[in-house]
């Protein structure tokens, strides 16, 4: 599997039990180096999973375009589904984000210059 550049490898948020102060890392393999940043593997669990999302909202996008926001934009439509998965706490926003541009380059929307929430890239990203 191929995971594109611009996929997002953020570090992982965790939360560990106790009153004493932890930090979340691991001790990487080929370095033997700790560090917070995701496996290979579970970056490409989340990949496939985001990807998995970006494929059920291009067959939502095309029923509702003619249908349901017939009366929207490309750009609306998007930055509504946006906000809708930034409310889930399905992933990142970061991921979110990516499955949002990842759904507008299958479908051959274009996310216009103008458009500051479809083209944030956010930090770490």
């Amino acid at each position: 599997m191929t995971i594109p550049s611009d996929f997002p490898r953020e570090p992982m948020q965790a939360s560990l039990a106790g009153a004493q102060p932890k930090v979340s890392v691991r001790v990487d393999a080929l370095s033997g180096r700790y560090t917070d940043a995701p496996t290979e593997s579970e970056i490409a669990e989340r990949y496939e999973v985001c990807e998995d999302l970006a494929g059920q909202l291009v067959a939502k996008c095309r029923k509702n375009r003619t249908e349901k926001y017939a009366a929207l934009t490309e750009q609306q439509i998007l930055e509504r589904l946006l906000a809708q998965l930034l409310g889930t706490g399905w992933g990142s926003s970061s991921e979110m984000r990516w499955v949002i541009r990842r759904t507008a380059a299958v479908l051959g929307w274009k996310i216009p210059e103008s458009s500051t929430v479809l083209n944030t890239l956010p930090t770490g990203a």
